[in-house]
């Protein structure tokens, strides 16, 4: 059934102050993101006496590195390459008669919000449409454990070999935390045209991350969604470490085989009915204490600057401390499925690593030769021995 949403916050334009709304979505990663997109992609959005336009299959995090290439005049052919890609999103955008233009990519994350302006009023934007930006932060503890799984999940090298402590560095190093500083760019930037809101369940409209995203770009004017709302669901423990398994067996082919690997995985996983009990990724005390105290002062300065002192990060954080577990969980796979299904999970995944290794498609010629292979091998070996 669909669902119908009036906000009580609709600002209805007259007629003759209808100019189009650019909206770009930034993020964060975690934050819902797959779940706006998808109801995007799928048409399953619909407005009210207003309209709609979603220029994407699915996302447009493809933007990403050519907003890398586009900083780096040093490499003038990938530049200009950016520039071609810019142009053609900006002649989409202009060619939409649509009330609002919708632009949704969580990689926009790092991307420097001075470029960003740059490309926006440069090749998007004809200076006659409102901008919006509009972006999502995850409490600082939360966004440690999801961003773990996800590495995991995805058979990133920087988490694979190491457990929750190693997510807390990573994120520190690559400068997704502290929040402050980099919120305050993306604002210092687009002034009140940023948007930004607190990831957090009874914060969002109807406890909804879609739904809140849509009353927040389009003025509050009532709006339909068809079909479930929500996608990318967070693995349990033991699934994870299943994943972990096959993805151990995949190091070194390409990260995009990696990802989407780990996209799929869970896709399946999110069709089955879920398991009698679930295992939760948590954080142990030492580490949430740590946590906390990296934090706590980012998290009271967010809630002070974006959302005029309500501490919703600072209370998401110290009740991550109250929470946390006595003892560190293990991110061993041994540790959580049987001796018997990591033999599977094993040759399976085996299998799997070797079929990636096949470009031709011909899976019953492939399987012989490597047969043929190790029969000769086999052979030479033992005429060695005599």
């Amino acid at each position: 059934m669909p669902t119908t949403v009036m906000s009580d916050r609709t600002e209805e334009r007259s007629s003759g102050d209808r100019r189009k709304t650019l909206v770009f979505h930034i993020g964060d990663h975690k934050t819902g993101s797959t779940s706006i997109q998808y109801a995007l992609a799928a048409n399953r959005v619909q407005l009210k006496d207003r309209s709609l336009f979603y220029p994407a299959k699915l996302n447009h995090n493809m933007l990403r590195p050519h907003f890398e290439a586009y900083s780096k005049a040093e490499d003038s052919e990938a530049r200009a390459k950016a520039i071609q890609v810019f142009r053609s999103l900006g002649n989409q955008l202009r060619k939409s008669d649509a009330d609002y233009c919708v632009i949704s990519a969580e990689g926009f994350e790092l991307v420097d919000p001075s470029i960003f302006r740059d490309v926006l009023e440069t090749y998007w934007s004809t200076g006659d449409e409102d901008i919006r930006i509009i972006g999502y932060v995850r409490p600082h503890a939360a966004r440690l454990l999801s961003d773990f799984a996800e590495r995991t999940k995805i058979g990133g090298p920087k988490v694979m070999e190491g457990d929750l402590s190693t997510s807390v560095e990573v994120m520190s190093r690559e400068g997704r935390l502290p929040y402050l500083p980099r919120f305050s760019a993306w604002r210092a930037q687009f002034g009140d045209r940023f948007i930004l809101r607190p990831m957090i369940r009874d914060q969002l409209l109807n406890g909804d991350v879609v739904q809140d995203f849509i009353d927040q770009s389009c003025d509050g004017n009532g709006f339909e969604i068809t079909g479930s709302a929500q996608a990318n669901e967070s693995l349990d423990l033991t699934d994870l470490m299943r994943l972990k398994v096959l993805q151990q067996h995949c190091i070194g082919k390409p990260a995009k085989l990696r990802h989407t690997l780990g996209w799929e995985f869970a896709r399946v996983v999110g069709q089955m009915p879920p398991p009698a009990q679930r295992s939760k990724l948590a954080l142990h005390r030492d580490l949430a204490q740590r946590v906390h105290q990296m934090y706590i002062s980012d998290a009271r300065a967010m809630d002070q600057e974006f959302f005029n002192g309500t501490p919703f990060l600072e209370a998401e954080l110290d009740e991550a401390l109250a929470t946390a577990v006595e003892t560190p969980q293990s991110v061993d796979p041994e540790d959580h499925l049987s001796e018997a299904e990591l033999r599977g999970l094993s040759i399976l995944s085996e299998i799997m690593a070797d079929m990636f290794r096949n470009t031709t498609g011909a899976w019953p010629e492939f399987f012989q030769s490597k047969r043929i292979k190790t029969m000769r091998r086999a052979g030479k070996a033992t005429e060695s021995k005599k």
